[in-house]
């Protein structure tokens, strides 16, 4: 996978980090569901989404995000605390404002901060 760069750090959990190599459209997005569903049958509850190196995002890309995020929040409803999206460019962010996405997911400006919000 090409896409995804996958680590782990400990915050109060042990937490999955997926960093995003290049923008997300329907040419690559089924490889960030995959790897989201592979997450979570690996046992990632709690997940990261590093999405400074993304220049732009399609609906497919953000359609892959909100597949992630129903997968790990569960029945918990709105805002689920399980998934978080780190230091997104102003043009992405945008983006993800006008769908929605930042009515669900949380944001943080830096991996640390995300980390540490667990």
């Amino acid at each position: 996978m090409g896409l995804v760069k996958v680590s782990k750090a400990k915050g109060s959990s042990s937490v999955t980090i997926f960093q995003i190599q290049d923008r997300v459209n329907m040419g690559n997005s089924e490889e960030l569901e995959q790897a989201g569903k592979d997450a979570y049958k690996d046992g990632t509850r709690d997940l990261i989404i590093d999405i400074s190196k993304v220049d732009s995002i399609t609906s497919a890309g953000i359609k892959a995000l909100i597949m992630i995020y129903k997968l790990l929040a569960g029945d918990q409803g709105k805002k689920s605390k399980h998934v978080k999206l780190v230091s997104p460019t102003a043009n992405v962010k945008s983006v993800l404002e006008i769908a929605g996405v930042t009515d669900l997911i949380e944001f943080h400006d830096t991996l640390d901060e995300a980390v540490a919000s667990f």
